[in-house]
C-alpha cells in the first residue's frame, strides 16, 4: 500500500510536458519517407501532428495513407501550391483555430529543399535540430525556466532585417513596411527564422490569428515556386512576420 501511495505521489509531483501541435508542409512526393524519422522524438511531449499535402504533389493518397499509418489521428489537409510552405503553415494555423486547439507551442516545419540553394540539404539538416532527440530534453528545460521565451530556433539561421531612416531596405522592404503598420508591429527587434522552422509560443499566434483571419492572408501570397532574389513577395514577407508577431508581444528568441 505505502509503495502504491508513494508512486501516486510521484506521479502528481511529475511537471507537465508542453502540449505541442505540429504544424508540416509537405511538397516533395519522397519526404514522407524521411519525416517518420525527423519526428520520432516528439513523443516525449503531448504532441498532435497536423500536415498540409501541396495539391501539385504526386501520389497524395500513398503520403496520406503513409501518414495516418505513423501518426495516427494526425489532422491532414490538402491545397494550391500558393505562398509555398508559409501558405501551408497559414492553413493549418487556420485548422488549430476551427478545431479550438490551443497547444502550449506550435513547431513550424516543411520538407525544405530549396533547389536554388547549394547547401540545401545542410541547411535542413541545421534547421531541424530544433526536434532532433538529443536536443528535446534542454528545449523541455528551456520552456520550464523562462516564461518571457516565445521562439527557439537553430543557432546561425536567425537574421536580421535592417532599417534606414525608418524604412526596411532589403528586396521585401516596402511590403513589410505596409504589413507592419496595417497589423499594428511596433516591436523594435526585426530578427526572423530563415527558413520558417522554429519553435512558436502558441497563444500569442493564436490570439492575432483569431482578429486577422490566415486564410485571408494566405489569399494575398503568390502563386507556384516564388522567390524574392530581386523583388519583394508577400510570401517572404510574411515568413518575418510570423517572427514579428511573437517578438511584437515582446517573447524572446533562443537559439541551440
Amino acid at each position: 500500500m505505502s509503495e502504491t501511495n508513494e508512486e501516486h505521489i510521484e506521479e502528481v509531483n511529475k511537471p507537465s510536458t508542453p502540449k505541442v501541435a505540429v504544424l508540416y508542409h509537405i511538397f516533395y512526393e519522397d519526404s514522407v519517407t524521411h519525416i517518420v524519422d525527423e519526428l520520432k522524438g516528439l513523443g516525449c511531449f503531448q504532441t498532435s501532428f497536423f500536415f498540409n499535402i501541396c495539391s501539385d504533389t504526386p501520389n497524395q493518397h500513398k503520403i496520406r495513407e503513409a501518414l495516418l499509418m505513423y501518426f495516427p489521428g494526425a489532422f491532414i489537409c490538402t491545397s494550391s501550391n500558393k505562398g509555398k510552405d508559409i501558405g501551408g503553415k497559414l492553413l493549418l494555423i487556420k485548422v488549430c483555430l476551427q478545431l479550438q486547439y490551443k497547444p502550449d507551442w506550435i513547431i513550424f516545419l516543411h520538407d525544405k529543399k530549396s533547389l536554388q540553394a547549394l547547401n540545401a540539404k545542410t541547411w535542413k539538416n541545421d534547421l531541424l535540430k530544433i526536434i532532433q532527440e538529443d536536443q528535446l530534453q534542454k528545449i523541455n528545460e528551456i520552456i520550464s525556466n523562462n516564461s518571457k521565451l516565445g521562439i527557439i530556433a537553430a543557432k546561425n539561421y536567425v537574421r536580421k532585417e535592417t532599417k534606414e531612416d525608418g524604412k526596411f531596405t532589403g528586396n521585401n522592404g516596402p511590403i513589410l513596411d505596409e504589413l507592419i503598420q496595417k497589423y499594428n508591429i511596433t516591436s523594435k527587434n526585426h530578427e526572423y527564422v530563415a527558413g520558417t522552422m522554429f519553435w512558436a509560443k502558441a497563444s500569442v499566434l493564436i490570439d492575432f490569428f483569431k482578429k486577422f483571419d490566415p486564410l485571408k492572408i494566405r489569399q494575398t501570397l503568390e502563386e507556384g515556386n516564388v522567390i524574392d532574389n530581386f523583388n519583394g513577395t508577400n510570401t517572404h514577407a510574411w515568413e518575418r512576420i510570423l517572427s514579428w508577431i511573437i517578438t511584437n508581444g515582446g517573447l524572446n528568441f533562443k537559439t541551440i
